[in-house]
């Protein structure tokens, strides 16, 4: 019963370990204003469209940088590329004709530090067009300045880009239809954050929002540990597109056994997963599985040796 004893403080002296922790404080430094800095505000625009009308919509140009510098807008087609919705900006469909319809009060300027633009967006929609959605992208970029206060007269070292997507509807026989087809928790992690992954297909000819709460209890209990029902993520999903999507608990443990729940709404239903998740570092596996071993091989040897005897 020794071996037992043993291995019983050692069973201590490792749940000693996990429960101290270390905490290192490392410099905060504030972020210094740099030179050139391009914001655009808002970050994007929604639009509800008819055939044959006009619609105008504004945006702000912002420089809060030190220095003056120039930039130029112009649009582009909006789509996406696969699952994970890397943005594709030249890839022409039958949801891109938006960029066709686009024109600007200006499309270049010059700002001054902490200087700003208000531009105006019209879209004039041709009378023929089908319902469903339009999407296009408003790109502006930093240019190089030969203002006699930038520098005197140098040039801008690096150019920067901001899009603003435009996400428009145009009214008819629109079609909101989907569904999520993949919502998923793994049962074991190895190391933190706990992830949520979810697959949402939009098989409509609109754009709609997909909603995901993730919600994290403990296994002997019932109080939540985690949950962002007050701010969950939200995604728009573009027509005849599917959209893959992850929900992670960043301060989640290293060590741990939870009860998970991811919810993702989409066109008004929920699809719900729960699963009971164990977070648990290979080292401690590493450890777990040699004391077993240990057990086992101390066992053995003990019907051995009665054997023997």
């Amino acid at each position: 019963m020794k071996v037992f004893g043993r291995i019983g403080k050692m069973l201590g002296s490792l749940a000693l370990v996990l429960g101290m922790s270390v905490v290192v404080a490392s410099p905060v430094f504030a972020d210094e204003r740099p030179d050139y800095r391009l914001q655009v505000s808002p970050s994007k625009l929604d639009l509800e469209l008819a055939p044959g009308k006009v619609e105008e919509k504004t945006f702000q140009v912002q420089n809060t940088g030190n220095k003056t510098f120039k930039f130029k807008i112009e649009v582009t087609p909006y789509t996406v590329k696969d699952e994970a919705y890397d943005p594709d900006y030249n890839e022409e469909s039958a949801y891109t004709d938006l960029a066709k319809w686009v024109s600007f009060s200006q499309t270049e300027g010059e700002l001054e530090s902490n200087g700003s633009q208000k531009i105006i967006v019209t879209i004039d929609v041709p009378k023929d067009v089908p319902a469903g959605g339009q999407y296009a992208a408003i790109m502006v970029s930093m240019e190089e300045s030969d203002s006699a206060d930038n520098n005197n007269g140098a040039m801008i070292g690096t150019t920067q880009r901001i899009g603003l997507i435009m996400y428009s509807t145009v009214e008819g026989n629109t079609r909101k239809e989907g569904k999520v087809i993949e919502n998923k928790v793994p049962s074991f992690r190895f190391q933190p954050p706990i992830v949520a992954t979810s697959t949402v297909e939009n098989t409509g000819n609109v754009h709609a929002t997909a909603t995901y709460t993730l919600q994290v209890f403990p296994f002997f209990g019932g109080e939540e540990v985690y949950s962002n029902e007050d701010n969950p993520e939200t995604r728009t999903i573009l027509p005849e597109t599917k959209r893959y999507n992850e929900v992670a608990w960043e301060g989640a443990p290293a060590l741990g056994i939870f009860k998970v729940k991811q919810t993702v709404n989409f066109l008004g239903k929920d699809d719900v997963t729960e699963k009971v998740v164990f977070l648990c570092p290979i080292w401690f596996l590493f450890i777990i599985l040699l004391l077993i071993f240990v057990v086992v091989f101390w066992i053995v040897s003990r019907v051995r040796g009665r054997r023997l005897n």
